[in-house]
């Protein structure tokens, strides 16, 4: 009996929908909870909760993760597949688009983590591209990169101390 190791792309890959799954779901978990717990406790709302904006770049993010999660998790190039796929799409392109209204970072300027809304913004053309015309590898590993890079890295940035999400989750532990 001989053990054979997985070729390191599949390695890659494994490891890659490993940190996108984990990291998504901290990130929508502990943007749900701090959320629910500022409505629940009748918390005052962070300045930057109040623009059109941040709440519309929010509502299609916290859309967009849960669905992003659950397209890694079930059967692929099924007709749910394909439709959630263009929901996740359009709801991630919406989202990129809205971030560049976003300014609290950079007052009157864009910050370095639009350099994920303009990633996304080039890929998601080309994730629909890729599984259409069967590259399904290159498809994969593209959503692998956004959900990494564009929900899980991002995501986690909305976290830091000063920014709404930030505020938010700080509260939860008690620290605000």
């Amino acid at each position: 009996m001989s053990f054979i190791a997985p070729a390191r792309s599949e390695r890659t890959s494994t490891v890659m929908t490993g940190i996108a799954l984990v990291g998504g779901a901290i990130v929508f978990l502990l943007a749900t909870a701090g959320l629910l717990n500022m409505w629940l406790s009748r918390a005052p709302i962070p300045d930057s909760l109040r623009l059109t904006a941040v709440v519309a770049h929010l509502a299609t993010v916290l859309l967009a993760l849960p669905l992003g999660i659950s397209q890694l998790l079930l059967p692929k190039g099924t007709f749910r597949h394909r439709t959630v796929g263009y929901i996740w799409i359009v709801l991630m392109v919406t989202t990129s688009i809205v971030s560049f209204a976003i300014h609290t970072i950079v007052p009157g300027g864009l910050s370095p983590i639009h350099i994920f809304s303009v990633v996304t913004l080039i890929f998601a053309p080309l994730i629909v591209l890729f599984a259409r015309s069967g590259q399904i590898e290159r498809h994969r590993s593209s959503v692998l990169g956004i959900m990494v890079g564009g929900l899980a890295i991002a995501g986690l940035f909305t976290f830091l101390p000063g920014r709404a999400l930030g505020q938010l989750a700080l509260r939860l532990f008690g620290k605000v």
